[in-house]
């Protein structure tokens, strides 16, 4: 449709030029502690030992028939569990459980020191923010992750 002619048009009716965006800038980390790399994720203490699909030690708990039926005892497993898959670098597996029931003395004539361990990592359980961290804590890497037969070698003194 074409202008009346008894119309004026002002400056800001008139259109307008249409700019076009500026090239992007190229990106830099303004803030301290901003992570730029794989290598730079902080892992172990409060950060934890993240692994792939953690839940799955849930599932495996669920569906397992425990020596006791402790949420306590579940809380330490789950830990266990987490913690030994995420060090092999895979999700939680029927055979962690295992090496975590082996931790804590089951499936074999476990030592005093070995249950006292077991209780005290039970009782830790409601107080800590993730279930199982002082068990975590307390196993060494190498011990964690170990196969069941030599994680109950190891615990039995090699019999």
């Amino acid at each position: 449709m074409g202008q009346q002619p008894n119309y004026e048009l002002t400056e800001k009716e008139k259109p307008r030029e249409v700019l076009e965006t500026p090239p992007a800038r190229r990106w830099r980390p303004t803030k301290p502690g901003l992570i730029t790399s794989p290598d730079q994720v902080p892992s172990g203490g409060r950060f934890g030992a993240a692994g792939p699909d953690a839940r799955f030690a849930l599932r495996l708990l669920a569906e397992a028939e425990l020596p006791e039926d402790d949420p306590n005892l579940r809380g330490v497993l789950q830990g266990l569990m987490t913690a030994r898959a995420a060090a092999l670098g895979r999700g939680p597996t029927p055979e962690d459980l295992e090496a975590g029931l082996t931790l804590c003395g089951y499936g074999f004539e476990a030592t005093s020191d070995v249950i006292d361990r077991r209780e005290r990592w039970k009782a830790a359980v409601p107080h800590e923010q993730r279930p199982g961290h002082s068990a975590v804590a307390d196993v060494d890497r190498d011990l964690l992750t170990a196969n069941p037969e030599q994680i109950r070698m190891a615990l039995t003194g090699g019999e």
